[in-house]
């Protein structure tokens, strides 16, 4: 199986990042993936005055690179392998153009704070990263305990999937975790069109079920007690222009709203409207 092979992971050293840790060296011993581990540092200023500064700064994110390596290698299997990178940049940027020029599968993450998806999508480094690659992202909050993916709700509203490509990770996970797939969609009303057929069509080779949810719950409350009622892990949405990930969130942020969904988020890209 050649998908997953290439997996980046950045890290700011908390204990956050520490989760992603647990997620990249799993699914990595599962594929024989290669890790590429990434720490960006970032100084505001480029006088010679900082240079000592920066040297130190260097130095000493080289070193904790070098003891996390330490502790991964050991853990993975199957052929996994692991590297570090130490790069000077804003995170955002430095992590989107590696991941955009490294021919990576997977960009997975913690969310650096965020214990709930509404704020993974209220300016944290995941939102700015989900936002600038082409990639699938795996987004893990805070605190949340590595459990293996059984479950996985697939979140859609009416739209296509442009390609077979934008549902590779999905497929891939589903099928190396041996992961039900249960494809949620939320009725909007007589003009809702309903679950498009490309989903099955591309979810062909996995197990998976079709849900509709009906009656007049938010869509926050409704799929928080989906996800609940199937006990699922994973949460998957498709980001497009003008997808029902994009409005979902921007009615989050915006109202203020307590999301309460708390599992990591697989965010698959689709170039299609």
């Amino acid at each position: 199986m050649r998908n997953m092979k290439n997996l980046l992971v950045p890290t700011d050293f908390s204990e956050n990042a520490a989760t992603a840790y647990d997620y990249a060296v799993d699914i990595a011993s599962r594929f024989g993936s290669h890790i590429t581990l990434v720490h960006a540092y970032h100084l505001a200023s480029t006088a010679t005055v900082m240079v000592s500064v920066e040297d130190m700064i260097k130095e000493d994110a080289g070193a904790e690179m070098n003891a996390v390596l330490a502790q991964l290698r050991p853990r993975l299997q199957h052929g996994a392998s692991v590297e570090g990178k130490v790069v000077r940049g804003d995170a955002v940027g430095s992590i989107s153009r590696l991941a955009e020029s490294g021919g990576y599968d997977l960009i997975i993450m913690g969310s650096q704070g965020a214990t709930g998806l509404k704020e993974i999508f209220s300016g944290s480094t995941a939102n700015g990263v989900i936002r600038n690659v082409n990639i699938p992202v795996l987004a893990i909050p805070a605190s949340y305990t590595f459990q293996p993916f059984s479950i996985i709700v697939f979140a859609v509203d009416e739209g296509s999937v442009s390609s077979p490509a934008s549902m590779k990770a999905l497929l891939a996970l589903s099928k190396a975790y041996n992961a039900k797939v249960r494809v949620y969609h939320k009725d909007v009303g007589e003009d809702d069109k309903g679950i498009d057929p490309t989903i099955d069509m591309f979810l062909e080779s996995v197990e998976h079920s079709f849900h509709y949810e009906l009656g007049v719950d938010g869509i926050h409350d409704s799929l928080a007690e989906f996800t609940k009622e199937y006990q699922a892990n994973l949460l998957c949405m498709i980001r497009r222009k003008r997808s029902f990930l994009e409005r979902i969130f921007h009615q989050s942020a915006t109202k203020r709203e307590v999301y309460q969904i708390q599992m990591p988020l697989l965010i698959l890209q689709d170039d299609g409207d």
